[in-house]
């Protein structure tokens, strides 16, 4: 039987916890001996061993799943940033890496119909008129659901190639996860009290909607940090209507750090 809306987001969301998990180990954001080695889709994954580092991340997606469920979510970031050295008491803030992921082109699916399979309309056109018609066609089989472990795997191994190849980060970094919204329709941020998610920093806002950012966290110029110096494409993942692209990238104040500076940093970040 092929499965539903809801299994296939939760196939999604089960991966954007192992990449969390697996993306704080790759970038040294933990001692390597907190983290335990384990296999997700075949594939090699690491997992915090820290219980608060294991329930922030658990919350912090489960919140992102409800805004999906919403429809209202354009693009996912799990933001590592530097806080300055110890000591410092300026509370400045500066980005070093966002970890991409573009879910504008998940579909939306009304709350009554998310356990059903799902079907999308395709649009084609006719031979001889040349008007359009459209067919139903079923989206998820078991093909797919192969396809999209498949999908999974290449996206976690890609990430693991593509982080070996980055400059070390500075000490005293952390990390949160963050959510870009969709411009149309009415709905409005999550904020609100009481709730996981504040308005990011100006520097992560876009011209044009007010908190349209949001991110999960506790404790410039607008938009000068969104696109970063540095793009670098991680992998496309597509089965069927599930759709999302993945990439970094590095901010610039990344690259203005003295080389001395640049190593990794052992430092609590479960936000």
């Amino acid at each position: 039987m092929p499965p539903t809306y809801h299994a296939t987001l939760s196939a999604f969301t089960h991966f954007l916890t192992a990449y969390t998990h697996t993306l704080l180990y790759l970038r040294h954001l933990y001692p390597p001996t907190s983290f335990a080695r384990s296999r997700f889709h075949n594939t090699p994954v690491h997992q915090s061993r820290h219980p608060l580092v294991c329930e922030w991340i658990r919350d912090a997606i489960a919140a992102v799943r409800e805004e999906l469920l919403e429809g209202t979510v354009a693009k996912i970031g799990i933001v590592i940033f530097s806080y300055g050295a110890a000591g410092d008491v300026s509370g400045s803030v500066k980005i070093m890496e966002r970890y991409m992921l573009d879910v504008s082109g998940f579909p939306v699916v009304e709350k009554g119909e998310r356990n059903m399979e799902i079907e999308w309309e395709e649009e084609e056109e006719d031979g001889e008129s040349g008007a359009g018609v459209k067919r139903k066609q079923k989206a998820l089989d078991t093909d797919v659901v192969v396809n999209l472990s498949e999908q999974f795997r290449a996206a976690l191994l890609m990430l693991t190639t593509r982080t070996s190849q980055l400059a070390p980060l500075p000490p005293h970094c952390s990390f949160n996860i963050s959510m870009e919204l969709k411009d149309e329709g009415d709905a409005d941020p999550p904020i609100g009290h009481p709730q996981p998610w504040i308005p990011v920093q100006p520097s992560l806002q876009r011209t044009g909607r007010k908190s349209a950012q949001t991110e999960h966290v506790e404790g410039v110029d607008e938009g000068e940090d969104l696109g970063g110096a540095k793009v670098t494409p991680i992998r496309t993942v597509e089965a069927g209507v599930f759709r999302f692209e993945t990439w970094i990238e590095e901010g610039k104040a990344k690259f203005q750090i003295p080389e001395k500076s640049s190593k990794s940093s052992f430092v609590s970040s479960e936000g």
